[in-house]
């Protein structure tokens, strides 16, 4: 095995979390008229901040992981109150770069399937480039 591949028990972790939909979290409190469910962007914000509390003890002290991909199927509407199960797993690790997939299901339908890449970047470096 190369040093850029994942070790097998970095490659099979995952997590659950779950999360309730708040009326906050809508495209209707979006967007005046469309329906009070969950909106696919609060969906990828979920997976993300998901992704990222996987992988956060195995980063070393001051890095932090950035979203650097999404690919989202939102398969069908969560009501507010609904309490979505977040299931995310870390599929590879190549160097710098985290593959995961996500799925989001309510109750016992899948809403989502979210395909993400984060990268562990150091924080000092992206604060200095802020300025």
């Amino acid at each position: 095995m190369s040093s850029a591949e994942t070790p097998a028990a970095e490659a099979l972790r995952s997590a659950i979390s779950r999360v309730t939909v708040q009326q906050k979290d809508t495209v209707g409190a979006m967007v005046p008229g469309m329906p009070m469910v969950a909106a696919t962007p609060w969906l990828v914000g979920i997976s993300e901040m998901a992704c990222a509390a996987l992988v956060k003890d195995l980063l070393e002290p001051g890095q932090i992981t950035v979203g650097t991909r999404v690919v989202i199927d939102h398969l069908g509407p969560s009501k507010v109150g609904a309490e979505l199960v977040l299931n995310a797993t870390l599929l590879q690790r190549d160097r710098n770069r985290l593959r995961f997939a996500v799925n989001i299901e309510d109750g016992a339908r899948t809403v989502a399937k979210v395909e993400h890449e984060r990268a562990v970047v150091s924080l000092q470096k992206i604060m200095a480039s802020l300025g």
